[in-house]
């Protein structure tokens, strides 16, 4: 009688374990529309044996894209990411940048929110038609600040400048007070120069492109040399990419074409 008082005992307890696991195990699911979602308690579960959330393939692939960024921004893309929210990116220049929809920053812009999504990127665009020093006394690089953008695209109006009579030094001194307040007010803005568009047998213009490029390289800041996409300086066939010294539909395509394999890493 004993025996089998016990043996009842212990089917009672059994049976009220597992009822237990079962009211937790319903109490700390959740359902949307009768789905289940994983609680934050379940997510632990999906981690590496380091405590670490793995990564989805969708995230890995978007980070895969960044390959080719500078360091810093890409280390602030990947903080973005981790908060769930957007990177911005903002471009600026002057009228080298083209009109809408077929100019180079409009077609990067298009290609950038295609290959990321726009939850996880957005792009601005700010013409200027000044020089470098019409944008720096005017105190349009507070403008420039206040978009927060995390990383700023810019080409500093060095044409611009050539044709205004801007020498090269005051080109890069311009240059420098943009890029100090930036630092600043946002130093965590990463910031990346590009030159406008090149011309066809130019002479003193590509020296002063030259000198923005040096600059760039002594000073540690990135610099896409997009003219390497272009045809010789002295080539006719810079004429079928140009117009009046401006880019044309076929120019505009070949810069964005550099932009985007530069900004969107296929390897």
């Amino acid at each position: 009688m004993k025996s089998f008082l016990t043996t009842i005992l212990a089917i009672l307890c059994g049976v009220v374990l597992l009822w237990g696991n079962f009211h937790w195990n319903d109490k700390t699911a959740v359902t949307v529309d009768g789905a289940k979602v994983t609680t934050a308690a379940e997510k632990s579960t999906d981690q590496s044996p380091e405590g670490k959330v793995q990564v989805t393939e969708n995230e890995k692939y978007i980070l895969s894209l960044i390959k080719n960024w500078p360091a810093e921004a890409a280390e602030t893309f990947k903080l973005a990411q981790e908060e769930g929210r957007e990177f911005k990116i903002l471009i600026v220049g002057s009228s080298a940048l083209g009109n809408e929809p077929n100019g180079w920053a409009y077609l990067t812009k298009e290609g950038l929110t295609h290959s990321f999504g726009e939850e996880n990127l957005t792009v601005e665009i700010m013409e200027y038609e000044k020089t470098s020093l019409q944008f720096v006394q005017e105190n349009n690089q507070e403008e420039l600040t206040s978009s927060q953008a995390d990383l700023i695209i810019f080409e500093p109006f060095t044409l611009n400048d050539n044709t205004n009579g801007v020498g090269t030094e005051n080109s890069l001194i311009n240059i420098q007070t943009v890029l100090n307040h930036i630092e600043e007010v946002s130093a965590n803005t990463a910031v990346i120069l590009t030159p406008p568009n090149p011309l066809y047998n130019a002479k003193y213009y590509p020296l002063q492109v030259d000198a923005l490029k040096e600059y760039a390289e002594e000073n540690g800041i990135s610099y896409l040399d997009h003219w390497t996409a272009w045809p010789a300086l002295d080539s006719e066939e810079m004429n079928d990419y140009l117009t009046n010294g401006s880019p044309n539909e076929q120019g505009h395509e070949l810069w964005a074409n550099y932009m985007l394999d530069y900004w969107v890493s296929k390897n």
